[in-house]
């Protein structure tokens, strides 16, 4: 399969102006991957060593089940009742069969309520009773099955590659490209489909679809989903609990609210000039990344923690009457600095969890700053700008456009206030999972400590929370968390990365096997899977030294534990909605929307 996020993020810059597939699950933007190939070389200079043959993972062991055969011809499923005597209706508009034999399957399209469309794909003769849902990414708004969504973080998951898993996509109940936001405008149902409603409705309809070709129900029912997809996964594991038996969440923009509008839009501003030129331009950027990699990158030249690095950008401020490609003016290490902090209102207080961290300065291309020299800032070249304009705009309320958007948003308390009011619907911040615990199930949640497209560090406070409340020792029972170094938004990067998660959360809910190590490769490109460096991860709150040997191989680090000091909560403006009594589910009937908070 294509890599979703990374195929996307070349698509997109044709509207943030490039091109390939729309199909992602990811936040759609892998920002690194955006820039000229010759900048990219830069960029990973020392991280093209000798390569490498693909790092395996350990031969999980999953269950023993048995593949179970249709019990009614493809094509008669175009009659079949999804609803199954429950209150959600399903239709299906086609049901063809698509090659055969071990690779074959009955592809189904067909719609929720007449306005969610899906797509699942049931393998003929290979199903072994597992169903995957393939979280959907950015603001949705199409069908991403072709990509599937989980290529990149279940690389070699042998149920997937060998067609034994039936799945399904769905494009949450709207058509809009990934940054686009303006079907939003006065219609609150398709709100509350991508808030969190039009997920649970298309695994209800379609596990129904697939009770009725196979005669049972899943035996095993997963999720896997990056981005926007993360987030979503993490709404059912809160809301639904029995709707999975394993969830893998990626990189999930928990602080839905806060990143499509505060975060992007801080990136955006600190940046620009008033004619919208950018101040920090992209043929700055191979020197920071040099520079923060000398200081704070290990061995084999990754980032291990951001929390640890103490890089000044001043120590490569330009001479007076200097300005070249390997220094940075006074006003542009002003804006690096800001990108760093992050947003803050009038008191000082912070608007978004943690900051930007420091490793990812290479995803800022395509971001805040335009891949070409000479361009501005606009919404067709910049990631950050395209996501905080219409969010605010359309998606932060139920009824008329706010009018704001990045090119006015005020970075106060008042607009802080007005602008999260639906925080309870967007962001999946309820740390209470105790009816997914009870359910038996599973959680294994990953996240790039590079990543600038949806902070880390919101992945930290929502870990600690599930942990206080829960308890450590229940978290242990049902959950991992893995934070990866050198990995940008969704496996992207300028060696993007991949490695199979899925198989060992298949191997925990169908054994009992709780996942420990994972290795990561990173590779030459999307389209060349040559091995460049591997690295192991464990799960968080462990990290990995170099314990000797080629820096760029997996077997060169061992387990270590996260610098002292660091902290795994960020305390700002919006930490308080981290908690059970701040999720808000709604209803709309007609032009009404009634909300509750539970």
């Amino acid at each position: 399969m294509r890599h979703p996020y990374r195929s996307f993020a070349t698509r997109m810059l044709h509207f943030i102006a490039a091109g390939r597939s729309p199909r992602s699950v990811g936040r759609t933007f892998t920002r690194a991957v955006v820039a000229p190939l010759s900048l990219l070389a830069a960029l990973s200079a020392g991280m093209t060593g000798t390569a490498h043959a693909a790092a395996d993972a350990p031969a999980e062991a999953l269950a023993k089940l048995d593949v179970a055969q249709p019990v009614m011809q493809c094509a008669d499923l175009k009659s079949a009742d999804l609803a199954n005597g429950g209150p959600i209706a399903g239709t299906v508009t086609s049901a063809e069969v698509s090659g055969g034999g071990d690779t074959g399957f009955c592809d189904v399209k067909g719609t929720v309520e007449g306005r969610i469309h899906f797509e699942a794909r049931l393998p003929l003769q290979t199903y072994t009773q597992r169903f995957l849902m393939i979280g959907c990414g950015g603001y949705c708004g199409m069908v991403n099955i072709d990509n599937g969504g989980v290529d990149a973080a279940a690389k070699g998951c042998a149920p997937l590659t060998s067609n034994r898993v039936a799945t399904v996509a769905t494009d949450l109940g709207h058509k809009g490209d990934y940054p686009d936001g303006a079907w939003a405008k006065d219609n609150p149902t398709a709100v509350v489909d991508l808030a969190y409603s039009g997920m649970h409705a298309t695994t209800v309809v379609v596990k129904n679809l697939v009770t009725k070709y196979y005669g049972k129900a899943p035996a095993k029912s997963y999720y896997s989903g990056c981005s926007d997809g993360g987030r979503e996964g993490l709404h059912e594991a809160q809301r639904y609990p029995t709707d999975y038996d394993g969830m893998l969440v990626g990189a999930p923009v928990i602080d839905e609210v806060e990143t499509n509008t505060f975060y992007h839009a801080w990136n955006v501003r600190v940046n620009s000039k008033p004619d919208g030129s950018p101040i920090l331009t992209a043929n700055k950027i191979p020197a920071l990344v040099k520079a923060v990699t000398q200081a704070c990158g290990d061995a084999g030249g990754l980032v291990q923690d951001p929390r640890a690095c103490t890089f000044d950008p001043r120590t490569i401020a330009c001479a007076k009457g200097q300005d070249d490609d390997t220094c940075l003016t006074q006003e542009q290490i002003a804006v690096v600095r800001k990108i760093w902090s992050g947003p803050v209102d009038e008191h000082g207080r912070h608007l978004t969890a943690g900051d930007m961290p420091i490793g990812g300065e290479a995803g800022w291309l395509g971001g805040m700053v335009p891949k070409h020299v000479g361009d501005p800032i606009g919404l067709k070249n910049s990631a950050d700008k395209a996501f905080s304009w219409d969010f605010p705009n359309y998606m932060a309320q139920f009824g008329a456009p706010t009018g704001i958007t990045n090119a006015n948003m005020a970075f106060t308390s008042a607009e802080y206030t007005k602008l999260t009011k639906l925080d309870g619907l967007w962001n999946p911040t309820n740390p209470d999972l105790r009816a997914f615990i009870a359910h038996g199930g599973k959680l294994v949640i990953w996240h790039g400590w590079a990543d600038t497209g949806a902070s880390p560090f919101t992945t930290l406070n929502y870990v600690s929370k599930v942990k206080a409340f829960v308890g450590a020792d229940a978290f242990d029972k049902f959950a991992r968390l893995y934070m990866i170094p050198g990995v940008y938004h969704c496996n992207g990067g300028p060696s993007p990365a991949t490695e199979d998660f899925l198989t060992p959360l298949m191997s925990w809910v169908e054994t009992g096997t709780a996942p420990d190590k994972v290795v990561v490769n990173f590779v030459k490109s999307e389209k060349d899977d040559t091995v460049l460096k591997s690295r192991p991860v464990f799960p968080y709150p462990s990290t990995v030294r170099y314990a000797g040997g080629d820096i760029n191989s997996a077997d060169s680090y061992v387990r270590a534990d996260v610098p002292a000091g660091v902290s795994d909560v960020y305390d700002f403006a919006g930490l308080k909605h981290y908690s059970p009594g701040n999720q808000m589910a709604c209803s709309v009937d007609g032009d009404h929307v009634h909300c509750v908070n539970h």
